[in-house]
């Protein structure tokens, strides 16, 4: 085998060996689960907040959200759930989503807090996730309450809060 088809198998298989591992796949791209709307063409690809630690820092002191990038935050339970913009640079719209995948309540263009005191949101109905999205996301695709989810495959799963 000559040095350039060695050197192009190498480079294949470092492109694709790190992919292999959701882990590390994830790591390298957090937004890699993908996320669709009910009669919707157009996929949101969000980041897992699936633990206290990675629930309390969510998409704070992040400076830019693409359009089809969002962060859906997993709880182990459904019950009224409740967020700030605290050290949030980017506003964002807000969905609560119950256990059966349906939006719940949508909160939208929220602006950004950057020092105290910052408003409390609340779902005012139970909900067991929340999905945060770039500003105006809701409006752009028609999204809204009722409309139900196709959540990504993994993980789903939280723990308690």
């Amino acid at each position: 085998m000559n040095n350039r088809l060695r050197g192009a198998i190498a480079a294949l298989i470092l492109t694709v060996v790190p992919t292999a591992n959701p882990a590390l796949a994830e790591e390298q791209n957090p937004f890699a689960h993908k996320l669709v709307f009910e009669n919707q063409q157009h996929p949101v690809y969000v980041a897992i907040a699936n633990t206290a630690e990675q629930r309390e820092l969510g998409l704070m002191f992040r400076r830019e959200l693409g359009p089809d990038q969002g962060m859906l935050f997993v709880y182990a339970d459904q019950r009224p759930r409740s967020m700030w913009m605290k050290n949030t640079l980017i506003a964002l719209d807000v969905l609560f989503v119950a256990a059966d995948a349906r939006i719940a309540a949508v909160l939208k263009n929220l602006p950004p807090c950057r020092k105290d005191p910052c408003r409390i949101y609340d779902s005012q109905i139970p909900a067991q996730y929340m999905l945060e999205l770039p500003a105006g996301f809701s409006d752009r695709h028609g999204i809204g309450v009722g409309q139900k989810l196709g959540l990504p495959a993994s993980p789903t799963t939280a723990d308690a809060d």
